[in-house]
């Protein structure tokens, strides 16, 4: 794969960085005629990607395919294919949250099962594998569409090489480093993004990997309402995580207004040293100051112990097909491309991955940051995903509850309590067992 991609970066033919290598030669045009109608959402920002994709396809297979871009916020499309799917009006293949969010699809009457293929076990990567299967039933309902992310701290290098600082393995040490770039520097130590709901959650619901290295069926007794969220000194710990940031006076002052570009600019820039997010910010790097990217570094989030270090991961969205769908075997055939490296590579001409395509024996190619590789070596050595993969309880008020721990006006008490009657009103909803 590296190779092929160093090739296509010298400038070989479109056509070439257009379609798989062997395209032109497994040419069958069979399909001529039949039209495949997919939706995703319309502000991925792998849909260069996606329609390079697909424009292979087309060339190889004679058929076409109708793309349609779905809405931005992640509720509203989800709401959106829910009613689609209760009217059976859903299309031939759809991208779809994975873990409680295709749960609530109801896969078993809405998603074709895949399991019967020879090649989605031996391409699909088993992580992912585990978090579309129905364990009861062992049909597999997706495939990822698009790399992972892993969450944790990103920054700026040249800043702790000025300063001296080492990376540090503990809250502790990393509150340390917080204190000596306030008191050094006109820097924001921590620059928190809490304008939307992904950025005022993911230092919290990165704890997940501590809260699992604490009771490893912590989410299992909790949907079972075993066990109270207070219970867990680890998941308590993400609270007060931001809250102590607030509370220090360690991140910048509008935490409300900015947005991931703005908060790109100011770690690349070094007017802030630390941003708590996910691979993808790269991606936002590369547009914003791309000549900077390498200046920034990852590390996990730290926690208690320095023996004991790790990254939450999120998992990459799905394509399904629908059961109901005219065309299931001209769209299993186009799941079937997307695992292959072929189609990988296309994928990379148009888009930098920042996280692993979880998919077995496909390369990062070489123009992938730093950053993103020590990332990835993290997520290799110690990582989980996070709870809302496992567990099918989250209140529609999360975002907004941690917002408020983020800027001082819950306490972690106080937060704990609002999240769990949120979670409690969600699961009587949903109508899970002992709520």
């Amino acid at each position: 794969m590296k190779k092929k991609l160093a090739v296509l970066a010298a400038g070989v033919l479109a056509l070439q960085a257009a379609l798989p290598v062997n395209a032109s030669e497994a040419a069958d045009k069979s399909y001529e005629g039949v039209t495949l109608h997919v939706a995703h959402s319309v502000t991925d920002s792998n849909a260069d990607s996606f329609q390079a994709q697909f424009d292979a396809f087309e060339e190889k297979y004679g058929c076409e395919i109708e793309v349609e871009r779905l809405s931005s916020d992640a509720d509203e499309m989800e709401s959106i294919l829910l009613v689609r799917a209760a009217t059976g009006n859903l299309p031939d293949i759809w991208m779809n949250s994975v873990g409680a969010k295709l749960d609530a699809m109801s896969p078993k009457e809405n998603c074709y099962d895949l399991s019967g293929e020879d090649w989605i076990t031996e391409r699909v990567n088993g992580d992912y594998l585990n978090i579309v299967t129905d364990e009861g039933t062992g049909e597999i309902y997706g495939i990822p569409c698009s790399p992972s992310n892993v969450a944790g701290v990103f920054y700026n290098k040249k800043v702790y090489e000025e300063l001296g600082l080492g990376i540090p393995n503990t809250w502790e040490e990393f509150m340390e480093n917080c204190r000596v770039i306030r008191e050094k520097t006109d820097k924001d130590p921590v620059m928190s993004q809490y304008s939307n709901a992904s950025g005022a959650q993911i230092l919290f619901l990165s704890q997940y990997y501590y809260v699992q290295k604490e009771n490893p069926v912590f989410t299992e007794q909790y949907t079972k309402k075993e066990i109270e969220l207070h219970e867990s000194d680890a998941y308590m710990r993400g609270l007060s995580k931001m809250y102590e940031i607030w509370e220090a006076g360690y991140q910048n002052d509008n935490p409300l207004e900015i947005s991931w570009e703005d908060a790109a600019t100011a770690v690349t820039e070094g007017s802030a040293v630390h941003i708590f997010c996910r691979t993808n910010i790269m991606s936002t790097v590369e547009t914003v100051n791309p000549d900077a990217r390498e200046d920034i570094g990852f590390f996990p989030l730290p926690d208690e112990s320095r023996e004991e270090q790790g990254v939450a991961t999120w998992m990459p969205a799905a394509w399904c097909i629908s059961k109901n769908s005219p065309n299931t075997e001209l769209a299993k055939l186009l799941l079937e491309f997307l695992t292959t490296e072929d189609a990988v590579d296309i994928y990379c001409t148009k888009t930098i991955p920042t996280g692993a395509f979880m998919l077995n024996g496909v390369e990062m190619p070489e123009n992938v940051s730093g950053a993103v590789i020590e990332a990835q070596v993290w997520s290799e050595k110690a990582s989980t995903p996070v709870m809302e993969y496992f567990c099918d309880i989250k209140g529609p008020n999360m975002a907004t509850i941690l917002t408020m721990v983020g800027t001082g006006e819950y306490t972690p008490e106080e937060a704990i309590s609002e999240i769990e009657s949120d979670n409690a009103i969600d699961a009587q909803q949903k109508g899970l067992e002992g709520w």
